[in-house]
């Protein structure tokens, strides 16, 4: 047999094209299905890629990644040089200082700077410094501050524009390379703006084969080394992103069901074009050759409209979503998302998959599920695996498992339920006898629609009553948490501050807020160390009555203790200690800072939403007679009953000579929590929105569908004497009960599925138990503002289908 030319390809591809070019709607339907669902997957992708190769390139933008960081013990925050230095000369040649600080530069506007080592640019070469000009020398200055774009007009400066800071004459020089808000300068600049007096703020390190014995018998204990991939931010964002990334791929899927309707509906307009490029002579494989050419580029053009609509997203989301980061999972710098050909290479391989297997559905290999026995088996196949899901519910993509089962299990039954509600139907009427025959077919079309519809409302449903119940455990922890009055930051803690706030007749109880990092083993088969912070609100237990511990029992002497003579001290630890870090009670902890160690004996939980990292409480003395180096950030007044609040601030602020922002009232701390966490939703609200809109326009997308196949039943109805309107009616109230037994359904998936989310998936994620809550009012509200606009979606089919003349609808083939 004769291979097809590519003369034939080419002329068949034009005809193809020219079909488009008359039904660009189709054309638009097919291509933003799967565009749509790759960008959600893609804006995720290029978020979660830029946050993990923020290390792939060294602070002074030279093109090689950091595989170590040599960074300060814990409790302090800088590095003798002399470290560097004793690196270098035993031939750690990749090994680099750092100097970060915050500088004011134009009518007190602060930026935050970074001093690197230039002197590289001399010999490598610089990313940015390439872009801007082929010899990075002619930008080279050590007394050059570099900064973005977006600094520069945000300071209005203008290139190498010169300038005095902080005594010290410097040239700003915009480099495009550079991104964020972080200025970049030499190091000796750095050091002289901030008064470093030689001192640096890390070291990185670009050799995957490091001898960490060696470095670390150099360092000793001035330092400790750090592995890039064993960032703190590394390990607790994951939960964060693994969330969105499964939330983003249901998206994708309600997409690729939209494409799947547009499918069918150009199956249906081409088949008679098909025909007559037959009849026309050309071969079947042929066209074969020429449909999956076809199928290629619209894969790679959704694909890469994808991947510029998730470039648009990401960017749009970054700021919250980095803002989120930092605040919660402690980013250590900015953010830039790129625009990515390998999230178009992942998009088009993906569409791809899902084209071909609507291609092999439409085979009638498939048609063997909608026989009884068939549903049975896949009824008690899913509550297998969701049972052996449920066993080890303790892994995140178990517990997504579980998630995934759910839908298989709604999924199955929703079309028979739908035909038991039609079925239910009396039966005394002839148009109902009419329009429960007709049901089945109804119910066929539009199965692909109802389950796009039921993933999407029911994943909507789950997640408000995720963030609800989330919500409200926020809200009673802050209410816990944040029980003073009155919350104190002066510049310069004193112990005479604190003699004096004691010695206040409206003041109850005066606490504090330390906190100082250190390390730990998990026990003593594990080398590996993990990051803790340790702090505490003061010398005795009573003073930690903020803490909601999880066996309901508050804070006392023998939770909370010292022993100078053992010495040991009881220690409490947080929920994702337990949930996470495999922290048990009654174990003994030892905490390092350097050669200084806390002897800890874990004697309970507490919750402590926010916080992914192992965090211990411990009263004051055990820090001080411990010698840590810790942070004290000021003090919690609780009043007596009717003092005057507003008085004594008026004198804390003379006394301590504060501003208003160092002394802060309760319910403004409980503000400033509850909006950072408002943040991490706002990715999960934009995901969830696109997702249900996708869903909604899949669903008129199928009515146009079944209203190019309803014609016929349309026209005989209308020659046996069935007026317009009724015909309107006895249709619009076949998409209403479709649409209302598919939002009741999507109603219970939702709840289950938020069961699932906060029972299994937020604790392995996050560490946190959150206790069931459902918020029946904005649910109902939700629900019936879907199911308005989905009758509203459904009538403009019907309209069209009413307002045919019989002559005209007898004429249809």
């Amino acid at each position: 047999m004769a291979l097809p030319t590519a003369l034939e390809i080419r002329l068949i591809l034009g005809v193809f094209f020219q079909f488009y070019r008359r039904h660009l709607w189709l054309f638009f339907l097919f291509v933003l299905g799967l565009s749509l669902g790759s960008a959600l997957l893609g804006a995720i992708q290029g978020l979660n890629q830029e946050a993990s190769n923020r290390y792939h390139q060294t602070s002074a933008l030279i093109n090689n990644p950091i595989s170590h960081f040599v960074r300060p013990i814990h409790g302090s925050k800088t590095l003798e040089s002399t470290i560097w230095r004793a690196l270098r000369k035993a031939g750690v040649r990749s090994a680099e200082p750092v100097a970060e600080g915050v500088v004011t530069i134009v009518e007190g506007q602060k930026v935050r700077i970074k001093g690197v080592n230039t002197l590289q640019w001399l010999g490598k070469g610089s990313h940015s410094g390439r872009q801007q000009n082929q010899n990075p020398s002619m930008q080279f200055g050590f007394n050059t501050i570099y900064i973005s774009n977006a600094l520069a007009e945000r300071f209005s400066l203008k290139q190498h524009q010169s300038m005095q800071i902080a005594g010290v004459d410097c040239v700003f020089v915009v480099l495009p390379g550079l991104s964020g808000n972080t200025a970049l300068a030499d190091i000796a600049l750095v050091d002289r703006l901030l008064h470093l007096e030689g001192k640096i703020s890390y070291i990185e390190i670009s050799d995957f084969h490091l001898n960490s014995a060696q470095v670390n018998a150099i360092i000793a204990n001035k330092a400790r080394l750090q592995s890039a991939e064993a960032q703190s931010f590394d390990s607790l964002s994951q939960a964060f992103f693994f969330n969105l990334k499964a939330l983003a791929l249901l998206g994708y899927v309600v997409g690729a069901f939209l494409s799947f309707n547009a499918i069918k509906l150009c199956l249906h307009s081409r088949q008679k074009l098909h025909q007559q490029l037959i009849l026309l002579g050309c071969l079947q494989r042929t066209l074969v050759v020429a449909v999956s050419i076809e199928i290629i580029l619209l894969s790679f053009l959704a694909a890469l409209l994808g991947a510029g609509i998730a470039f648009v997203g990401s960017n749009a989301l970054v700021a919250e979503i980095t803002l989120a980061l930092k605040g919660l999972f402690e980013l250590d710098r900015h953010l830039p998302v790129h625009f990515s050909w390998v999230v178009v290479l992942q998009a088009f391989m993906l569409n791809m998959l899902v084209l071909a297997s609507i291609a092999y559905a439409q085979t009638n290999v498939l048609t063997f599920y909608r026989k009884k026995r068939f549903r049975v088996l896949c009824v008690i196949g899913t509550g297998l695996i969701a049972g052996y899901f449920y066993i080890g519910s303790d892994n995140p993509f178990f517990a997504l498992g579980l998630c995934v089962c759910l839908l298989l299990v709604f999924f199955i039954i929703t079309p028979v339920v739908l035909r038991i509600s039609f079925a239910c139907i009396p039966t005394t009427r002839p148009l109902l006898k009419w329009m429960k025959a007709d049901s089945h077919e109804q119910i066929r079309v539009l199965t692909t629609s109802v389950y796009a519809v039921l993933l999407a409302v029911g994943t909507s449903v789950g997640l408000q009553i995720m963030v609800a119940s989330f919500s409200t455990a926020l809200q009673i922890h802050l209410d816990s948490r944040l029980s003073a009055e009155l919350y104190i930051r002066p510049n310069h803690i004193e112990s005479w501050q604190y003699q004096w706030l004691s010695a206040r007749q409206e003041v109850d109880t005066v606490g504090v807020f330390w906190q100082a990092e250190g390390s730990y083993q998990r026990n003593d088969s594990d080398p590996n160390t993990q990051s803790v912070r340790l702090i505490s609100f003061g010398s005795h237990a009573d003073l930690h009555q903020n803490l909601t511990l999880l066996s309901g029992v508050p804070p006392t002497s023998k939770t909370l203790y010292h022993e100078a003579s053992i010495p040991r001290s009881g220690c409490l630890a947080n929920e994702p200690s337990k949930l996470l870090h495999g922290i048990r009670l009654g174990q003994y902890v030892t905490i390092k800072q350097g050669e200084r160690q806390i002897n800890c004996e874990i004697t309970g939980f507490y919750y402590d939403y926010g916080e992914q990292r192992s965090v211990f409480v411990v009263i004051t003395t055990a820090i001080l007679q411990a010698k840590f180096n810790y942070e004290a950030f000021g003090f919690s007044l609780r009043l007596k009953e009717g003092a005057d609040e507003l008085g004594l601030k008026q004198q804390l602020l003379q006394q301590f000579e504060l501003t208003e922002s160092q002394v802060v009232e309760n319910h403004v701390f409980k503000k400033y929590a509850t909006q950072l966490f408002e943040h991490t939703f706002y990715a999960t609200n934009a995901l969830n929105l696109m997702i249900v809109v996708i869903a909604l326009f899949g669903l008129w997308v199928s009515l146009l569908t079944l209203g190019v196949k309803q014609v016929q039943p349309l026209a005989v109805l209308k020659t046996l004497g069935i007026t317009t309107l009724q015909a309107f009616q006895i249709k619009l109230s076949q998409s209403s009960i479709i649409l209302l037994v598919s939002l009741v359904l999507a109603m219970v998936l939702g709840g289950l599925l938020g069961w699932v989310l906060l029972k299994f998936v937020m604790p392995v994620g996050f560490g946190w138990s959150i206790p069931f809550l459902i918020p029946y009012q904005s649910i109902m509200v939700f629900i019936m503002g879907i199911y308005s606009l989905a009758l509203l979606v459904s009538i403009a089919p019907l309209i069209k289908l009413s307002r045919y003349a019989v002559a005209d609808l007898l004429h249809e083939d």
